[in-house]
């Protein structure tokens, strides 16, 4: 009897375990917005910082007439792999309030020393998302320049665009897409 309610007990402190998220192998970096290691730090991209809505956790980043940019990614290639990708996946999810609001998930890669553009994508989230006021997984995959090198910046952030209405991104992943 004592072994049956040990056993009994251990399944059912098993069962009320936190779940944690499986992360993809193929991962780079991501953020929920609960912390910010790595993640652009300065005054203005920290202003997009926002308990209003979140996917996950209590924050997201937001744009909107008074932000323009998001808090978001910049690394060196170098130190996000080890190995520079050839493409890299991007996958969010997003959360649009009307459709007024029309912002872009950008991703740049700079050269280093010359602050060069080698590439700037935009995924445009008002042709991208259907449903407004909720949350909304996107992705989209993005070709690296074949001249990109180890020094070279890479970033990704929301851009507000023509908004006038808030937009928001949480749960922001980059995985190297093979």
């Amino acid at each position: 009897m004592r072994k049956l309610l040990c056993l009994l007990l251990i399944l059912g402190v098993a069962a009320c375990a936190e779940k944690k998220t499986q992360l993809p192998d193929n991962l780079l970096t991501h953020n929920d917005f609960e912390q910010l290691d790595g993640w652009m730090g300065s005054d203005q991209y920290l202003a997009s910082l926002t308990t209003d809505q979140a996917h996950s956790g209590k924050y997201s980043a937001k744009v909107d007439p008074a932000v323009e940019f998001s808090a978001g990614y910049s690394k060196q290639l170098g130190k996000v792999a080890a190995q520079i990708p050839k493409k890299i996946k991007l996958q969010a999810w997003v959360n649009l309030s009307n459709e007024k609001a029309v912002p872009v998930l950008v991703t740049e890669l700079k050269q280093t020393g010359t602050d060069k553009q080698l590439l700037w994508d935009g995924l445009d989230l008002a042709k991208e998302v259907k449903h407004y006021n909720m949350w909304v997984q996107v992705e989209k995959t993005v070709n690296l320049p074949a001249e990109a090198a180890y020094g070279d910046v890479l970033k990704v952030y929301l851009w507000r665009g023509g908004s006038i209405q808030p937009a928001y991104v949480d749960d922001l992943m980059i995985l190297n897409e093979k």
